[in-house]
C-alpha cells in the first residue's frame, strides 16, 4: 500500500530527473535523435532519464515492476508496478520548446494509485496519493475549490489513431462550443486539466506511461476521469471538469 511518504519520496526522485533533464536540454544542438515512427521522436536524453529514474525507483520501493515508454517492461492491467515517461513531449524538448514534461505513475490492478508529473521549464511539480489531497511543489493544495467554466478543451494525437479521426473528434469538441488546443504533450495538458486552466483532455491511443500518474492526480484534484485499454499497450483517457455543458 502506497502512503504520504512514497508520494514525498516519488516527488524527491522526478524532482532529480528534472533537473537532470534541464541539463540534458542545454546539450539539445549534440544529443542522438531517433525517430520511431512519423512523428515519434526519442532522443538520448530520453533514454538517460529513464535509466536514471528506473535507478532511484529501484533503490527505493525495491521488488516492483517498471515499465518504461523507452526501455520497455510489462506492466498487464492486472499487475503492479510503475509507468515511466521519461520525456513527454519529446518533439517540443528537441525544438527547445518547454512544453514538455516528465511522469511517474504507480499502477495496481488497473487503478492509479500514485502520480508525480513536473513540467521543468515550468518549475512546476504535481503528485497526487489515491484518497488524499493533491500536492503542488511540495505544499497540499485543495484544486476542487479552482473550477473554472473554462470551454476550451485539450486533444492528443499520436500514432495509433488515424488523423482524420482526431480531427473529427476536434470538431465534435468545436461544435459543442469548446475550443480544442493541441499541445503535443499529454502530461502538460493533464497538468493544466487538473490545475484548471484547461476543462480537460482527451487522447485515444497513448502509453499507459502518459497516464499512470495524470489518471490519480486528476480524479483527487475533482475531476471526471474514464480511463481505459483499448488495445494492447494503448489506452484512452477523457478527463473533464464537470461542466453546465457536457460534451
Amino acid at each position: 500500500m502506497q502512503t504520504l511518504q512514497a508520494q514525498i519520496d516519488l516527488e524527491r526522485i522526478i524532482g532529480r530527473a528534472a533537473d537532470r533533464a534541464m541539463h540534458g536540454a542545454g546539450r539539445r544542438s549534440s544529443m542522438r535523435i531517433d525517430e520511431k515512427s512519423a512523428g515519434q521522436f526519442a532522443s538520448t536524453a530520453d533514454f538517460d532519464i529513464e535509466t536514471f529514474i528506473r535507478a532511484d525507483l529501484s533503490e527505493h520501493f525495491q521488488g516492483d515492476a517498471i515499465i518504461g515508454e523507452e526501455q520497455g517492461g510489462g506492466l498487464g492491467v492486472e499487475d503492479t508496478g510503475w509507468a515511466i515517461d521519461p520525456i513527454d513531449g519529446t518533439t517540443n524538448f528537441i525544438l527547445g520548446l518547454p512544453v514538455w514534461g516528465i511522469s511517474i505513475g504507480f499502477v495496481a490492478h488497473g487503478e492509479s494509485q500514485l502520480g508525480a508529473i513536473v513540467l521543468p521549464e515550468s518549475q512546476l511539480m504535481i503528485s497526487a496519493l489515491r484518497g488524499h489531497c493533491v500536492r503542488v511543489n511540495g505544499a497540499s493544495a485543495n484544486l476542487r475549490q479552482r473550477v473554472p467554466h473554462v470551454k476550451m478543451i485539450a486533444l492528443g494525437e499520436n500514432d495509433f489513431e488515424p488523423g482524420p479521426e482526431t480531427d473529427a473528434r476536434a470538431q465534435t469538441i468545436r461544435d459543442a462550443g469548446f475550443a480544442v488546443v493541441k499541445h503535443r504533450c499529454a502530461v502538460f495538458s493533464l497538468v493544466h486539466s487538473a490545475l484548471g486552466g484547461l476543462g480537460g483532455y482527451i487522447e485515444n491511443g497513448c502509453g499507459l506511461w502518459d497516464i499512470a500518474a495524470a489518471d490519480v492526480i486528476c480524479r483527487e484534484a475533482g475531476m471526471v476521469v474514464e480511463s481505459r485499454q483499448i488495445a494492447d499497450g494503448r489506452y484512452f483517457i477523457d478527463a473533464r471538469w464537470p461542466l453546465p455543458q457536457s460534451l
